[in-house]
């Protein structure tokens, strides 16, 4: 039998096992939480987070989403209009950051996550979690997981939107929103057109044109009293041209994913949810397939909550007629002792190139006082090699590379008081193992593993407010070094720093964002120089004319601040976006 005639199987059981079921479902979303992969949670977060919203998104005056990414300061981010976008979580490699829409693994194409096929005016929020997650979304979560959720929260009401823009480099964009629900069921529907003739990324006269169309679909609904079904469709297609080697009709940058989640509740205390998806990737001609099914059961105690998994993973390369497979099984128990907040998960990973390893994670949580809160984690998580790197290492005959294996602890602080809220989170990593591409040996290149990195960092988050103003500020250290070289890690900054500041006052709206990045080593042995260190200061204001109709205009980079994330690379420089928000 397929893998895709035994996922509809699968899905069919649970729905007619709904007749012997006994309790309700609960409201019409359901939607997880990140850090513990469950509707409701037992205890609080652990996790250093990053979450935004619809309405921060806007305020960032971002127009695609790796210009969001950039506006982010405690990721390191690189990449441009055309070229493909890396973003690494704590120093990590830009391989080790897993990316989800809607809970769901994007494939990796060129050795990390496609940031580009996301279209921006789909993602109504956004959470970045830091730290290692292979226990709970398998292996590539070493850094951190990005989830990206293009359906709605289950209390927003009937509506309908259009937003269209307008702004610099010829830059045109446009989307439209209808979003319907009743008592029992939801339907989302979006599409969206962006278009913008780019910049001259490498100086030589070529600017670097995109155009990309998608839509959306999101339907939900309860089929009893005991069983809800949810139906995700992303559908994206884009031409980003670039200045490679590629003919001309290999710019595609396309995405298709569609999932299907099925909840089954059979007690107050038992539930089950199975979720299938299917996901197609075309980049530059070449043609990749993610298959996966899980399945998690989770029953609730007292104070506790089991949770048992089963996930299977099935990722293409058509062209190559290559497949990597994976089952995994995976368990997260979570629960208080004694006023402790405790979860532990373990995941045994049985791959078919290398074999079966195992990821495990330990989270403790406690409340000293009302307003005092420290936490700490210890947890390991893996990285395997891709399709390119499998292909080139079978080419070269180089079949004995192993897994990057990390440990990570973390240690944090939360305070809250009535003049705001501080935290501080400090950590430490070790990368064994880690992999680095052979390129001496052409045509039969390959990777190898290069002994350890090191990692160490902390991090401070203020939120407070003042005159009106809520001020929100993040400062970040970080080192990353081979332990074979002695260097630090190419291309991720030492400290980096971000203040928001935003107002609501009547009809108006106002945000400054300011991030600023010290210098960075262009590559890993230092050959290439220094990266300098910059600062960006982002403006946007929005005003309300009636409770249906906005305008907003955001200046990005106001102060046309010339900077290089990448040697030989130009970058955007100040740019202006004039939009009109209408809901009916």
């Amino acid at each position: 039998m397929s893998f895709k005639k035994s996922i509809f199987v699968a899905a069919l059981s649970v729905i007619f096992i709904s007749n012997s079921a006994s309790a309700v479902i609960g409201p019409i979303k359901i939607t997880l939480n990140n850090e513990y992969k469950t509707a409701s949670p037992i205890i609080g977060a652990v996790a250093t987070s990053i979450k935004l919203d619809k309405s921060d998104i806007k305020k960032t005056g971002a127009s695609t989403f790796v210009e969001l990414l950039e506006s982010i300061p405690s990721i390191s981010f690189e990449g441009g209009t055309g070229n493909m976008a890396s973003v690494r979580l704590r120093g990590n490699e830009s391989s080790h950051t897993l990316l989800l829409i809607d809970g769901q693994k994007v494939n990796i194409t060129g050795g990390q996550p496609n940031f580009k096929m996301i279209p921006l005016n789909q993602v109504s929020s956004i959470e970045i979690l830091k730290g290692p997650f292979s226990s709970l979304y398998g292996p590539g979560a070493i850094g951190g997981v990005i989830n990206v959720f293009t359906d709605k929260d289950s209390n927003a009401i009937t509506s309908n939107t259009i937003d269209t823009s307008y702004g610099s480099k010829g830059t045109k964009q446009s989307s439209f929103n209808s979003y319907y629900k009743n008592e029992n069921s939801y339907i989302d529907f979006t599409f969206s057109d962006f278009i913008t003739d780019g910049i001259d990324a490498k100086g030589d006269g070529d600017l670097d044109p995109s155009d990309r169309q998608s839509f959306g679909l999101n339907i939900g609904g309860d089929i009893g009293e005991k069983t809800s079904v949810s139906l995700n469709l992303i559908d994206s297609k884009a031409n980003i041209m670039y200045d490679n080697p590629y003919p001309a009709d290999k710019y595609e940058n396309d995405l298709r994913q569609i999932g299907l989640g099925v909840t089954q509740k059979f007690s107050d205390r038992i539930q089950t949810r199975v979720d299938i998806n299917d996901q197609n990737i075309l980049r530059h001609g070449s043609k990749y397939e993610l298959n996966t099914m899980s399945i998690i059961n989770e029953i609730d105690f007292d104070s506790s909550k089991l949770s048992v998994g089963l996930m299977n993973s099935i990722d293409k390369d058509l062209g190559n007629l290559k497949e990597i497979k994976h089952t995994d099984i995976f368990s997260q128990w979570q629960g208080l002792i004694l006023d402790n907040e405790l979860s532990i998960g373990v995941r045994v990973i049985d791959h078919d190139k290398f074999s079966s390893h195992t990821t495990y994670n330990f989270n403790w949580a406690k409340d000293l006082s009302a307003n005092l809160r420290i936490n700490g984690s210890y947890g390991t998580a893996t990285n395997l090699p891709n399709h390119y790197a499998n292909n080139a290492n079978v080419k070269a005959g180089k079949t004995a590379l192993k897994p990057e294996l990390s440990q990570n602890m973390e240690l944090g602080l939360n305070s809250s008081n009535n003049w705001g809220n501080i935290e501080l989170k400090i950590y430490k990593s070790k990368l064994k193992d880690a992999f680095k591409y052979n390129g001496d040996n052409y045509p039969l290149d390959y990777y190898e593993n290069d002994g350890v990195v090191n990692i160490q960092g902390a991090e401070i988050v203020l939120e407070t407010d003042f005159m009106g103003w809520d001020i929100d500020s993040t400062l970040n250290f970080n080192k990353a070094i081979a332990k074979s070289s002695g260097l630090q890690k190419g291309r991720r900054p030492n400290r980096s720093i971000a203040l928001n500041l935003s107002k609501s006052s009547g009809k108006w709206e106002r945000n400054i964002n300011w991030t600023a990045r010290s210098w960075a080593w262009d590559k890993d042995d230092h050959s290439n120089g220094k990266n300098g260190g910059y600062g960006l200061l982002n403006l946007s204001t929005s005003y309300n004319f009636t409770e249906n109709l906005s305008v907003y205009l955001n200046r990005n980079n106001a102060l046309d601040k010339k900077y290089e994330m990448a040697k030989g690379y130009n970058t955007l420089g100040k740019t202006s976006t004039l939009g009109l928000t209408y809901n009916f």
